[in-house]
């Protein structure tokens, strides 16, 4: 997998701790947690002023988190399905309504031709099979930023 910002792979800093080897102790900066994690680890972010990112289902809320959004350098949000609109949805309240200013990443069940709309809704970047990498970036050069809606 690989991390693309517009026409640009980016290297991916942060690292997933799997449920298998999670230990609050494990947790340091440029950590991905999961929401349980995250719950979990949250008093120690705090007092060790880490700074993490959350992977975030489309079925999982943002309401918990709302306050505690200064934590996270990166809000990682995976489509479960292509046709879910809940993540394009999700980043921009983070952006509009929480003006959260971190990195916003999508990924799971993207579509190529998703990419142009992602970034419009306030998604930074996305994570992809590297394989697809030259068709993604093909259909963001497409893009002659027409918006058909006011």
């Amino acid at each position: 997998m690989i991390i693309l910002e517009k026409q640009t792979e980016k290297k991916n800093l942060y690292q997933r701790i799997s449920q298998d080897e999670f230990s609050v102790n494990k947790i340091k900066t440029s950590s991905m947690l999961s929401l349980n994690q995250f719950m979990e680890a949250e008093k120690r972010i705090k007092s060790k002023n880490l700074k993490v990112g959350i992977f975030l289902n489309s079925d999982q809320s943002l309401d918990c988190l709302k306050d505690k959004l200064e934590l996270f350098s990166i809000i990682q949000i995976n489509f479960k399905s292509f046709k879910d609109g809940r993540p394009f949805t999700m980043a921009k309240e983070l952006r509009k309504l929480h003006l959260y200013n971190g990195e916003v990443r999508a990924s799971g069940h993207i579509l190529p031709d998703q990419f142009v709309f992602l970034l419009r809704c306030g998604f930074d970047n996305v994570e992809i099979d590297g394989k697809e990498k030259k068709e993604w970036i093909e259909l963001y050069n497409m893009d002659e930023g027409l918006y058909y809606q006011p």
